[in-house]
């Protein structure tokens, strides 16, 4: 049995799932451009801590260069210890609150991101906000509103809750807002703001409102750990954090989009700890924007050369803490089928076919598991 060549596939987006796709396929030595609609000039606000399941682990550990894997494992940081529960008078009220297992990890969201973005040089193409696509007799071609297009032999929509793709691909799914607002935002570690996160996470109830905070500190400095392990990535100076977040009921006016969140959230909470209150104001970023979910589950479509990958297509909630792993399975599950297409083992549609199958069950149980953990974060007072 031979190689055939498969041609190139355009990936739209440049997120977590995008990236780790790229680089899973550029293991196998497909050939590979991502598109991203945003510039190369600094770090996308798309939040800051998050939690990687040992499944995301194992997809990264699949997909990058080792130096590249290393250097995650060194910048992660611990989701063990206890989980705790507050009143926001900040007594306890539960001691073990159900969290990830022990081999999770805590990373911060836009150094993962320069580091799945090493490697790839001229690859990643920016500036390029996707407008819609064609397929042709065995191609696809992507349209850009600069003027510019791409053709390939496969695309997929990496390109996040707001997809193009999908909205070119599934019409009929729409979005819907949240039941809740979060308000989120990172304040630099003292010992005083580390005694509220002593383990793995920290929920605070307060009436009607729900806060939670979690820990960021990272195994080794992120500019410190490239330069040993990977000194051709340029990773900047980060200290530690805690990351808290605000549920804020949607009746409150959020800021501006990008906006200072601090005083609404500060107004919000008005009366808890003082702990509390001057984590918040000694935050040194701080968003607040809407949630948003599927209006119901992805249902399949005619299978051809384009699919979904990610938010795309299973945005799940928060509070599942499970977006980001499933991205990176669906990247290593999508790059093992179009790999056996490129050895000749399977036909390029049929795979496609399979790889929609998986995606829809797994992306589906991602999205509902997200919805029913919610309930755990929602006053009882709203519930």
């Amino acid at each position: 049995m031979t190689e055939r060549d498969l041609g190139r596939v355009l990936v739209i987006g440049a997120g977590l799932g995008g990236l780790t796709l790229a680089h899973a396929l550029v293991r196998t030595g497909i050939d590979v451009r991502v598109y991203e609609a945003d510039d190369a000039t600094g770090d996308r606000a798309q939040g800051y801590r998050i939690g990687l399941l040992p499944a995301a682990m194992d997809a990264l550990r699949a997909s990058l260069p080792q130096r590249l894997f290393a250097l995650v494992e060194a910048t992660g940081g611990s989701l063990t210890g206890p989980g705790l529960l507050f009143d926001e008078r900040l007594n306890v009220l539960h001691r073990d609150l159900e969290g990830p297992p022990g081999d999770a990890r805590a990373m911060d969201r836009q150094v993962l991101r320069r580091i799945l973005l090493g490697g790839l040089g001229d690859r990643v193409a920016y500036g390029r906000r996707l407008t819609g696509f064609t397929e042709g007799t065995g191609t696809v071609t992507a349209r850009f509103a600069d003027g510019t297009d791409a053709t390939g032999a496969v695309l997929v929509g990496a390109d996040g809750g707001g997809s193009v793709v999908r909205r070119h691909l599934v019409p009929e799914v729409g979005l819907v807002a949240a039941d809740l607002c979060g308000a989120m935002g990172r304040t630099p570690v003292t010992d005083r703001f580390l005694r509220l996160v002593p383990g793995r996470g920290t929920m605070v109830k307060g009436p009607g409102l729900t806060l939670m905070l979690g820990r960021m500190e990272f195994g080794t400095e992120p500019s410190a750990a490239a330069a040993t392990l990977a000194p051709e990535l340029d990773l900047p100076y980060r200290d530690g954090y805690v990351r808290w977040v605000l549920l804020v009921p949607p009746e409150r006016p959020a800021t501006p989009e990008g906006g200072d969140a601090r005083e609404l959230v500060l107004d919000l909470i008005d009366g808890w700890h003082p702990d509390l209150l001057d984590l918040v104001s000694s935050a040194d970023m701080s968003l607040v924007g809407r949630s948003r979910i599927h209006d119901r589950p992805m249902p399949p479509w005619t299978a051809g050369r384009v699919t979904l990958l990610g938010d795309a297509a299973h945005l799940t909630l928060a509070s599942g803490g499970n977006g980001a792993t499933t991205a990176m399975q669906d990247a290593v599950r999508l790059s093992a089928l179009l790999a056996r297409v490129r050895r000749g083992e399977r036909d390029l549609i049929p795979a496609l076919e399979e790889y929609q199958a998986d995606l829809l069950e797994r992306g589906n149980a991602a999205v509902e598991f997200g919805k029913q953990a919610l309930k755990r974060f929602v006053p009882a007072d709203r519930s």
